[in-house]
């Protein structure tokens, strides 16, 4: 497993392009670590230039970029109903891994006792990288368990977000990241393509493509999208650290009834070529070939710099759409990398990178993208999960004294569920049961 892990490390290195590589690691920045290569970049490149009155520096968004839009911007919430645990400006410690896995077990996927054990013992053995470190059979030996029962609950936290974790190697992550092409011949032949680098040793493009037989355009195809993949599931997950201040990477601002995402680029559009030095430089014929190179470097900054900032807007406004309630009421609503990137077009992996590490500000609030996505369950599951819970509590509860709703919501937050009093309320009317005080009326007659 190992040597097989090492194998297709080495050969996804080796076919990637030093451009795409470098568009891979701008998507997977936020706007303090772009500000950092731009920093790089100067030291050694003659050629940038900033627009006058420009410094590559921490600072905010300024608040004139937001003159127009503050006209029309309207407030909606009274700030009490917001949901609670919403980032300030200066943060606190993030939820780990764990957390955020197990989280989604209670809140999403319907366990027994011994089924939660064993989703529980995978999920502790996450190593780094997001593969499981233990031995599936060890894990079905140890809780007396058979080897089909874990596997099954193995692939059930596979799928859950981050994607991947408990993946056993390199090559189950990337046929996992296959798996979630829409396109059926598209995913055949990324799988073929993944079978067939685990066989190779030093392989070059020509030598796989001759192996593959498959015509040109095709295999250019293939390859194109393999080489968006992630190659373990935490390569853009970042642990819970203390952090004095985050930078946001979008603004969400309400304009009338419509929430509109703004790119923080915090100065990094006013980059440019120097054309005064440029000509400097080529008219130095010894400095030819140094200033081509510089020139170049320059244009893949921007440019996957620009690629990046299109498919970070394209995925948070997805997510304004879909979480729309969240931005209402504080209810998140079921959904996953993988569908994102099945609605714009992309592969799980270029999402993943696309939220990796960013946040975004709403209302002087800080919220990871992290924040909106939970594992791919429908939301009427979800609903009638959370109805069945409500229902039990209400069927269990001490008849003289019933529950109200700030109670039930009380209960359902220990369980990692948050929703507001309102949605409690609303739930409870759909299943046609009383008020409290109505329940207990009803009990003394």
């Amino acid at each position: 497993m190992i040597e097989l892990k090492t194998t297709l490390d080495v050969n996804l290195g080796l076919i990637l392009t030093p451009r795409l590589d470098l568009s891979l690691k701008i998507l997977a920045m936020n706007v303090t670590q772009i500000e950092e290569h731009l920093k790089k970049i100067m030291t050694e490149n003659p050629l940038v230039k900033l627009d006058e009155g420009i410094k590559v520096e921490k600072r905010p968004l300024p608040e004139d970029k937001f003159k127009e839009i503050e006209e029309s911007y309207r407030q909606h919430f009274d700030g009490e109903d917001f949901v609670s645990d919403i980032i300030e400006v200066t943060v606190s410690k993030e939820e780990t891994l764990e957390d955020k896995l197990l989280l989604q077990l209670r809140h999403e996927l319907s366990l027994t006792g011994h089924d939660e054990e064993i989703a529980r013992h995978i999920i502790y053995n996450i190593n780094e990288k997001g593969f499981l470190a233990l031995n599936p059979q060890d894990i079905a030996d140890k809780l007396k368990v058979s080897i089909d029962r874990v596997e099954f609950l193995r692939r059930q936290v596979m799928n859950l977000e981050p994607l991947g974790c408990g993946c056993l190697d390199s090559k189950e992550f990337l046929l996992l990241q296959a798996e979630s092409e829409k396109d059926v011949g598209l995913r055949k032949r990324l799988m073929e393509l993944i079978d067939t680098l685990e066989g190779i040793k030093k392989p070059n493009l020509k030598k796989i493509r001759d192996i593959l037989g498959w015509p040109e355009d095709l295999f250019r195809e293939v390859i194109e999208r393999f080489r968006g993949f992630m190659l373990y599931p935490l390569e853009y997950y970042t642990s819970s650290e203390y952090r004095d201040y985050i930078e946001p990477d979008i603004y969400v601002k309400r304009v009338n009834s419509e929430l509109v995402a703004i790119l923080n680029d915090r100065g990094l559009s006013g980059v440019s070529i120097d054309e005064e030095m440029l000509n400097v430089y080529l008219k130095d014929g010894n400095a030819e070939e140094f200033i081509k190179e510089k020139y170049k470097q320059i244009k893949e900054f921007m440019l996957a710099v620009s690629n990046r900032n299109k498919t970070l807007l394209k995925t948070v406004n997805v997510i304004l759409k879909r979480q729309r309630k969240f931005f209402e009421d504080g209810t998140i609503m079921p959904l996953t990398r993988k569908e994102i990137a099945a609605i714009l077009g992309f592969n799980v992996s270029t999402i993943t990178r696309a939220v990796a590490n960013k946040y975004l500000e709403f209302e002087g609030k800080i919220l990871p993208l992290s924040k909106f996505f939970s594992s791919g369950i429908s939301e009427s599951v979800s609903k009638d999960y959370v109805k069945d819970l409500i229902e039990k509590m209400i069927k269990d509860e001490d008849k003289l004294n019933p529950l109200s709703d700030d109670q039930i919501k009380e209960e359902l937050g220990k369980m990692g569920i948050n929703l507001t009093r309102r949605t409690i309320t609303k739930y409870r009317k759909e299943m046609n049961i009383p008020s409290s005080r109505e329940r207990k009326c009803q009990d003394m007659l």
